[in-house]
């Protein structure tokens, strides 16, 4: 067999499978566990699959990206969940960047800290925000998208000039690899911009995030300080993420 071949079918079994060990795929291939472990390295350099520990997983690859209203009730409370995380990683009188996304406006409820500057690209977050807490908030300017309901271009990243954040929730449509992606450069843009300006970065991601793709890779797990999901994510998954960055899925006491 060929190795094109062999990689189709490598590929095709996991469109069937979500995960596959080395000795099933060797198996089912008839091949040398060595054979495949170097399709797995070669298909996920090439984005294909996700490689992890003894096997490969599945990539699921975003066809197109939700509306925020499409997205709003999907995934509640693992989205309340992250929220409580985010809270126990917040001091009293920090400043704080909450990046546009379902997952972190579901997450603003479970914030309770006393004395917040919040900075917020998100139309939804800032009318949270404004309507039932009393924290200092900055509403950056910028070209709205109605799709995600955010400000973005250069109006919205010279909103960050002169601010020093202390620590910054951006969220992601899709985490695999070492990729943190969403669906365009212009929302990346505004998150890594956000990034420059904080001590900690942090991005947030539900569980169901993991193993999937969006067009755009806007930064590297690698580079940020925290990931923050659910208590619902699988000990593999947790496993195979926890190599690239520091994972959050309970809250720090």
């Amino acid at each position: 067999m060929l190795k094109k071949e062999r990689q189709e079918k490598v590929l095709d079994l996991l469109r069937l499978n979500d995960y596959l060990s080395i000795p099933e795929l060797s198996s089912k291939l008839n091949v040398s566990d060595m054979t495949i472990r170097r399709d797995i390295s070669e298909l996920a350099e090439r984005s294909l699959l996700v490689k992890i520990y003894g096997g490969a997983q599945k990539l699921e690859k975003i066809e197109y990206e939700l509306s925020t209203q499409e997205k709003i009730n999907t995934n509640v409370p693992a989205k309340q969940f992250i929220g409580k995380v985010m809270n126990s990683m917040i001091n009293d009188n920090d400043t704080i960047y909450i990046g546009a996304g379902t997952t972190i406006l579901h997450a603003l409820a479970e914030i309770k800290k006393a004395n917040l500057f919040v900075i917020t690209n998100s139309l939804l977050a800032f009318n949270y925000l404004l309507y039932n807490t009393d924290y200092r908030v900055l509403l950056t300017g910028g070209e709205f998208s109605r799709t995600t309901e955010e400000f973005y271009g250069e109006i919205a990243e010279k909103s960050f000039d002169n601010l020093n954040i202390d620590i910054a929730f951006a969220s992601t449509n899709g985490v695999f690899n070492n990729n943190v992606t969403t669906a365009n450069s212009h929302e990346g843009a505004i998150q890594r911009v956000s990034f420059k300006h904080s001590r900690k970065k942090c991005v947030v991601a539900d569980s169901s995030k993991f193993n999937r793709s969006d067009v755009y890779t806007f930064y590297s797990l690698s580079d940020i300080d925290f990931l923050i999901t659910d208590d619902q994510i699988s000990d593999q998954t947790f496993d195979y993420y926890s190599s690239f960055t520091n994972i959050m899925k309970e809250e720090q006491v």
